[in-house]
């Protein structure tokens, strides 16, 4: 936390104080710092000061405040300096669940509850400690520190626990990002949450998938409890029955389809760190990893004493959208689909060097945009780290150095970060005394194939284009009469 901001901060609470009322650290971040987690999100809660004086004293020591509905009690506090912080100040309260989905809840904010029933609503015992802003003191009254040492998740009040679904998902999340055992009667509980998950809207399981994919070192471990507690069903049980599809173990000695992928959730956290990667790019190489043998249930067969699954990246292209959307991450249904439909193309590239033309190369940075070829590499290298481990004497084992020829072929050819510039433009085709419309862009794309696919230079392509009585027609005619 900046000085200022724990000035600021320390100051409000001396105001709470002179109030005759306590300012308490809550939630995530007393765990975060108890973990020596530096934690951007600030929950404080406020005991013993009435709504009207909170407010008051609030709008007096910080800026940009915005109140989340009066019945709620809180007040969302944005500090900006080097970074923006988000300070939650909230009064205690009761949720009581009386309908289904988040909204259903009777809230009753009450300043005079004691720490102990205060803490009580929290989800989680980790997630129940409080911390005294002005004397530091750490109440725990649910044994919160101690699970967390001993890395358990435990339910803070199992009656309580269960009025909100969303739990099962934020202790899958947890579970993956503290590497946290879930206590045997916080599992069955969660067990049996599963179903009321349809209630919940994208936006909250886009939220906790997100952190799951982002903020965990080790996403496999939340994905394995995922399917530990059946959530896999529905839209989402193409992940259950990617566990029950085996694969060739000369190419797979990991296992299922499954392994694989989960062991894969790992190697992309490894990768991101290593290269640096945005937020949505992470999140595009942990959903492609997620889904991208998908096609395997479908197309695996038997034959030769080998286990095939011929045409799978083309199979798996139905499950993509509906999976996504169940997690609330349809926005990027492109890009993974894409992550499916090309994830071999580098490994197949790489072992027939000599074969690989500077046009297929070009062609292929074209069919990945928005996409890049780097995250194609990317989203390879993953795939070929999380197999094994093979036996010594294996041989022709495929391995992440694949990848990196590829990214240098991309890198040469200048299409590495996206496709190349298209051969001719629309001002070419003007001055060759053609009318703006809709062939324009089918002559850009045919003169593109004729300089990936038949070798044709700028100047060649615009020669023959100039010299052709009628450029009319669909693209592919078109191009099969100008190559010629």
């Amino acid at each position: 936390m900046q000085k200022e901001l724990k000035q600021s901060i320390r100051a409000f609470a001396e105001t709470v104080s002179l109030n005759k009322g306590r300012a308490y650290f809550v939630g995530g971040y007393v765990r975060d710092q108890l973990l020596g987690i530096e934690s951007k999100d600030i929950d404080i809660e406020v005991h013993g000061v009435e709504p009207k004086a909170l407010r008051s004293i609030v709008a007096s020591h910080f800026k940009d405040v915005e109140e989340q509905g009066e019945a709620f009690g809180v007040l969302k506090v944005l500090w900006r300096d080097e970074e923006v912080h988000e300070i939650d100040i909230s009064l205690p309260r009761t949720d009581s669940k009386v309908a289904p989905g988040h909204k259903g809840f009777d809230i009753n904010v009450d300043p005079s509850m004691g720490i102990e029933a205060a803490a009580q609503r929290r989800d989680f015992t980790i997630n129940a400690m409080m911390q005294d802003v002005l004397s530091e003191e750490v109440h725990d009254p649910y044994g919160g520190r101690a699970d967390l040492d001993a890395r358990v998740l435990r339910a803070v009040d199992a009656d309580l626990f269960g009025d909100d679904p969303l739990r099962v998902l934020r202790g899958v999340q947890f579970a993956a990002r503290f590497e946290l055992r879930v206590a045997d009667e916080t599992l069955a509980l969660m067990r049996s949450m599963v179903d009321q998950l349809q209630e919940l809207s994208m936006d909250r399981k886009h939220t906790e998938w997100r952190k799951l994919f982002l903020k965990a070192r080790k996403p496999s471990l939340g994905l394995k409890l995922a399917r530990e507690l059946g959530m896999f069903v529905g839209d989402l049980e193409i992940f259950d029955r990617m566990a029950q599809t085996e694969q060739d173990p000369e190419w797979h000695p990991e296992g299922s389809v499954w392994n694989h992928t989960v062991w894969g959730a790992d190697e992309v956290v490894m990768l991101c760190e290593r290269e640096g990667l945005t937020h949505d790019d992470r999140l595009i190489l942990h959903l492609g990893n997620l889904l991208h043998d998908a096609g395997k249930v479908d197309t695996t067969t038997h034959g030769g004493g080998h286990v095939h699954s011929k045409g799978h990246q083309e199979a798996g292209q139905v499950y993509v959208r509906p999976a996504l959307k169940q997690m609330g991450m349809q926005r990027f249904t492109d890009a993974v689909s894409k992550v499916m439909r090309y994830h071999h193309h580098p490994m197949w590239w790489a072992e027939n060097k000599e074969k690989v033309t500077d046009g297929q190369v070009r062609q292929l940075a074209r069919a990945l945009k928005p996409m890049t070829m780097q995250m194609l590499s990317f989203a390879t290298e993953v795939d070929l780290r999380s197999r094994g481990p093979y036996p010594e004497d294996a041989k022709d084992v495929r391995g992440p150095e694949m990848a990196a020829w590829f990214r240098a072929e991309a890198e040469r050819l200048g299409v590495l970060h996206g496709p190349p510039q298209d051969v001719i433009r629309g001002n070419d085709l003007l001055r060759l005394g053609l009318k703006p419309g809709p062939q324009f862009g089918v002559l850009v794309r045919v003169a593109n194939r004729l300089q990936d696919e038949v070798g044709l230079d700028r100047d060649t392509i615009l020669s023959i284009l100039s010299a052709s009585d009628n450029l009319e027609g669909a693209e592919e005619e078109l191009f099969e009469r100008l190559k010629t």
